[in-house]
């Protein structure tokens, strides 16, 4: 063990005080016997008499006033960002001002901290100091191993949450296409983070990769859903994020989660719990948009739509305001989203027209051409506006480019589609605002076939079942 005698001898007078009145208000009196003796060059032999103690226990006091004076001088990393920075700002102060022993004990319990919850990044900034102070001694190659092992650790970290970025940017395209490649692509990205998470095992990089698994399992359409326990990898992950010191800053993703939270218990039907996750949430709503590189949150505006509408408080839609929400503009997916949410809260508050003119926007300034999907969304929402304004023409002129398109380039799986379409034709022939039997028929075989990697309309098949069903 380090020379705690040395330590204490060279403690400046306010650390020695403020350990010793934390000694005092503990009532730990052997150690702050050990530490006045040590203070004033009392030998071991001495203290060993005056407390009545055997040698092991004398090694023990040592060791645990030890502990504690390594406790004062780093402080607690885990309880923000600003008193972990403060700390490893006081590393070169530390190194150049203080006797290395004194040195020495804060910085080995700053790096036992942070081993503690994987903390690559700052612990770099503890090795390189250990490994200068120890330049002269044979613990030199040591800390350089250590330092160069938390390189590639750190490497690892930024590597793994580059691979989530890229797997966020493609969820938002197949969110739009549901293209098979897309699909193919994600479980490519999901392959890639098992691989570094097979490498460095720490806290981050699971966090990362279980936010993968979770979106591939509620977002995607695939086997993997019924293979993965959603539940329990959503409460493994809050446990691993709770566990992080509030100074991590994957301890801000907490948001995510709960948004991921919400997501899976709405698409379950798990109306209780999805309220919960909710409410947590939506407080967030206009800031949530600028955590799309940690997963696509702006899903969560057209499942907001839908939970109010199947709780019948679509009018709270009305609260909101879309301008407030701050996006990343370079974020197609999040802009469309935005444009479609807002043009629901317009066609809740009776405007039409205006809900009209920013699908229109929408469709003018940005490019469908390899988005199908999203496209149809779009096209068949304006055209179901149209029907309210009866305005027919613009209506049967959008769903006759729809049909066009499907039956040219024989896009498959959108039988629901057409089915929509047919109901809609119906509106525009009869013009008279009456749901006929031929219509509720089409319509019900929309609903049965609208799943899966084909379903549309999830912001408007509520007032479609208003209107048809």
């Amino acid at each position: 063990m380090i020379k705690l005698k040395k330590i204490i001898s060279h403690l400046d007078k306010d650390t020695f005080q403020n350990v010793e009145e934390t000694l005092v208000k503990n009532k730990a009196d052997n150690f702050l016997h050990l530490l006045k003796s040590y203070r004033n060059d009392v030998s071991d032999n001495d203290i060993i008499q005056q407390l009545n103690l055997n040698s092991n226990s004398f090694y023990v006091l040592k060791s645990r006033l030890y502990d504690r004076i390594q406790d004062h001088l780093s402080g607690d990393i885990y309880v923000n960002q600003e008193e972990l920075l403060k700390k490893l700002n006081q590393i070169p102060d530390m190194c150049m001002n203080e006797p290395r022993e004194v040195a020495t004990a804060f910085l080995q319990k700053l790096e036992k901290d942070l081993l503690q919850y994987d903390m690559h990044s700052e612990l770099l900034i503890v090795y390189s100091a250990l490994k200068k102070m120890h330049l002269y001694s044979e613990k030199y190659f040591h800390y350089s191993q250590l330092y160069n092992k938390h390189i590639a650790f750190s490497l690892s970290l930024e590597k793994s949450e580059e691979t989530l970025g890229n797997f966020n940017r493609v969820i938002g395209q197949y969110n739009f296409s549901r293209s098979p490649k897309l699909l193919e692509t994600l479980f490519f990205l999901r392959k890639e983070i098992n691989d570094h998470y097979a490498l460095n095992q720490s806290r981050q990089i699971e966090v990362t990769k279980n936010i993968i698994e979770l979106q591939l399992c509620i977002y995607c359409h695939s086997d993997l859903s019924k293979e993965t326990n959603v539940e329990d990898l959503l409460n493994k992950t809050y446990k691993l994020l709770n566990e992080l010191p509030n100074s991590s800053t994957h301890k801000k993703w907490l948001p995510v989660f709960d948004q991921l939270s919400f997501e899976y218990y709405l698409k379950i039907g798990q109306t209780k719990y999805a309220k919960s996750y909710y409410e947590k949430t939506n407080v967030l709503i206009n800031s949530l948009l600028l955590m799309t590189h940690i997963a696509p949150t702006s899903k969560f505006l057209i499942s907001k739509i839908t939970f109010l509408q199947e709780q019948g408080q679509a009018d709270e839609l009305l609260n909101d305001d879309p301008s407030q929400i701050v996006y990343d503009t370079d974020d197609t997916h999040s802009k469309v989203v935005l444009g479609i949410y807002s043009s629901m809260i317009s066609y809740y508050s009776n405007k039409y027209k205006e809900a009209a003119n920013k699908l229109n926007t929408l469709i003018n300034e940005n490019s469908f051409k390899d988005f199908f999907h999203v496209n149809t969304d779009i096209k068949l929402t304006l055209a179901f506006i149209y029907i309210q304004l009866k305005e027919y023409d613009l209506a049967d002129s959008i769903i006759k480019g729809i049909y066009r398109k499907i039956k040219t380039e024989k896009i498959e799986n959108y039988a629901n589609v057409l089915d929509l379409i047919k109901v809609f034709e119906l509106d525009i022939k009869q013009s008279n605002g009456k749901v006929s039997d031929k219509q509720k028929d089409s319509y019900m075989l929309f609903t049965a076939r609208n799943k899966n990697g084909s379903e549309i309309l999830k912001h408007l098949v509520y007032e479609l079942n208003k209107k048809y069903n």
